[in-house]
């Protein structure tokens, strides 16, 4: 495994746009910030603080991205919304002086006066380092990290879409981890499936399905993917300790919404570059009913994760044809037995004979195989004789909250 320099040694933020936004908002405090709002270099939506944005403000939008973009364009531009409210709008430069992005603030008009003067007047030194923050990570003038979606829902919200954004946008999660654990010795790599859970104040470390369901149907899964890789890697950088000691992997399950998302993609290699964290210390995990459904995506998703160093796994892999041409895909390194598959393997010879055939396919094409949900010394034993390399099991190893492999983590807690 190929180290990267640790993030103590820099002081290169991670993209996080959401914490940008709360840094907007804190800036410009005891001022109200009613919404902040972050842009591309088109104008098109980074991120929200709010579920939806009008038409007036849209407006105000692509008018400033149009001022920024002219030469000798103003740094700062306030805009009048109507019922006593403003947008002040700030422009984003790189070190080359090239416009990256905007920063949009809805705030009381009251606070600002419709004037050049009060328009810079709003140009706080504290504001100035948070767009400094927010231009570094638009250093390369990236398209926006946001599913077309997610923007068509900002643009045309209805109240269950409001709700489901401010959770997925504000609700408390915490990370969990569960380790694969080898059936043979050899490797010293430790692996573990990131797993997600809500820190609610009546389900705390429940496992979220009815909300990660829904926000799948309504194309916001994507948005829970950032969440967790943006959680993940905010974790690993600041206690370096964990890799740098032992070799470790973590791989963290795709909804289907990334793999429609354009921009998902350039938000790994993004937080990558940000956290320096070693090659193939992040995997994707895919389970392989969707991979099979979005068969046209998955090249083009496989190819840029393997490019980034990304290993891939297929979960719940069948002994099906259409399952087969899934193996073809770079930078596959585990494959996770279906649980169908090894249920009747001490009794059922076709079943013995399903596990042997994809674990001598794995083996020739450098690929590992994984069982799940074996829970009886028995059923490992059978497994190891059949070749499989590792389990996933709750009685062998069972999920644990991800601070418990630094010394140095407390527990989190839910946010009041």
């Amino acid at each position: 495994m190929e180290h990267g320099k640790p993030f103590g040694a820099t002081n290169n933020p991670l993209v996080d746009f959401n914490a940008v936004c709360q840094k907007v908002r804190a800036a410009v405090e005891p001022a109200r910030a009613h919404a902040v709002s972050l842009h591309d270099e088109h104008g098109d939506v980074l991120w929200l603080t709010e579920s939806s944005m009008g038409p007036d403000e849209h407006n105000a939008v692509r008018e400033a991205i149009e001022a920024f973009s002219s030469e000798g364009g103003p740094p700062v531009l306030v805009s009048d919304l109507g019922d006593s409210r403003s947008a002040v709008l700030l422009r984003a430069v790189n070190g080359r002086h090239a416009m990256v992005g905007a920063i949009m603030i809805v705030m009381d008009a009251r606070v600002i006066k419709q004037a050049a003067r009060g328009a810079l007047k709003a140009m706080t030194p504290k504001l100035q380092r948070v767009l400094v923050d927010f231009a570094e990570m638009r250093t390369d003038g990236a398209r926006p990290p946001a599913t077309p979606a997610r923007a068509t829902a900002a643009a045309v919200g209805t109240p269950e879409i409001d709700r489901l954004h401010a959770a997925l946008l504000r609700g408390p999660i915490a990370l969990h981890i569960q380790r694969l654990v080898p059936l043979t010795k050899g490797s010293e790599l430790k692996r573990y499936e990131v797993l997600l859970r809500s820190m609610s104040d009546t389900a705390p470390n429940a496992d979220p399905q009815a909300l990660l369901k829904a926000a799948v149907e309504n194309g916001l899964g994507s948005m829970v993917d950032r969440r967790v890789i943006s959680k993940l890697i905010g974790f690993l950088v600041h206690h370096p300790e964990i890799w740098t000691t032992t070799a470790v992997q973590f791989s963290v399950n795709l909804t289907s919404t990334a793999l429609h998302d354009e921009h998902f993609i350039k938000f790994v290699e993004l937080c990558l570059a940000k956290s320096s964290l070693p090659k193939g210390m992040i995997a994707f995990e895919i389970d392989t009913t969707t991979a099979v459904k979005f068969a046209d995506k998955m090249v083009g998703i496989a190819t840029a994760l393997h490019r980034l160093g990304c290993p891939l796994v297929l979960d719940d892999f069948a002994l099906k044809t259409e399952c087969f041409a899934l193996l073809r895909l770079p930078g596959v390194h585990y494959v996770k037995l279906a649980p169908a598959i090894t249920a009747k393997m001490r009794t059922d010879k076709l079943s013995q004979a399903a596990i042997t055939a994809v674990v001598q396919m794995a083996r020739v094409l450098g690929m590992h195989t994984v069982a799940k949900r074996t829970e009886t010394a028995a059923e490992q034993e059978w497994l190891t004789a059949l070749g499989v390399d590792f389990v996933q099991s709750n009685s062998v190893s069972p999920p644990v909250a991800i601070e418990s492999l630094s010394k140095t983590a407390r527990p989190q807690t839910p946010a009041v």
